[in-house]
């Protein structure tokens, strides 16, 4: 048995003996001063845990409430975009509805920008494919009239009324 044992075991004698001797009382209440000393020193600890486990949770409360802000901040933005997405389909969309959104320095802000851009490169091509439409039913237009001359000038009845006028132009100009 080590010494550190042999002693420990000596003051477990002792103390028995004090506590089963007849000044026991005194003993006791030695013992029970120490126990409520003891006690008094875990309330304090745990006092100092609570304040501590307090404070840890109201910041964590705070942070919470912040990321839940941002988050709600977040989610709106990305209803803009969306919102953007349908109005572009509708035909309805303005580039001033993506301008919060924009200004973001995150992935939701290059989205933004990336969407935007392309919605002004389709609305540039249709532009110039409207406007090559119309410049080919023009010349729809101009060849049916083409054509529709050519029909009128290459039937008979028309040679007809071209003949009847060269001669009345013919005695005219006896005359």
């Amino acid at each position: 048995m080590s010494q550190d044992c042999y002693i420990w075991e000596s003051q477990k004698k002792e103390v028995f003996q004090k506590i089963t001797s007849p000044d026991q009382p005194s003993v006791d209440v030695e013992v029970l001063n120490q126990e409520i000393e003891h006690l008094r020193q875990e309330n304090a600890d745990l006092e100092i845990l609570l304040e501590n486990t307090t404070e840890h949770s109201t910041r964590i409360e705070i942070e919470l409430h912040e990321k839940n802000e941002e988050m709600n901040e977040y989610l709106q933005q990305v209803f803009c975009v969306t919102a953007a997405a349908a109005a572009v389909e509708d035909g309805t969309f303005q580039s001033q509805m993506l301008n919060t959104v924009i200004s973001r320095d995150d992935e939701l802000g290059q989205l933004a920008r990336v969407f935007q851009r392309m919605v002004e490169q389709v609305k540039r091509r249709e532009e110039q494919l409207r406007q090559q439409v119309e410049e080919l039913k023009i010349e729809i237009d101009q060849t049916r009239r083409v054509q529709q001359v050519s029909q009128i000038t290459q039937t008979d009845y028309f040679q007809d009324l071209k003949r009847k006028v060269k001669q009345i132009r013919g005695a005219s100009e006896l005359d």
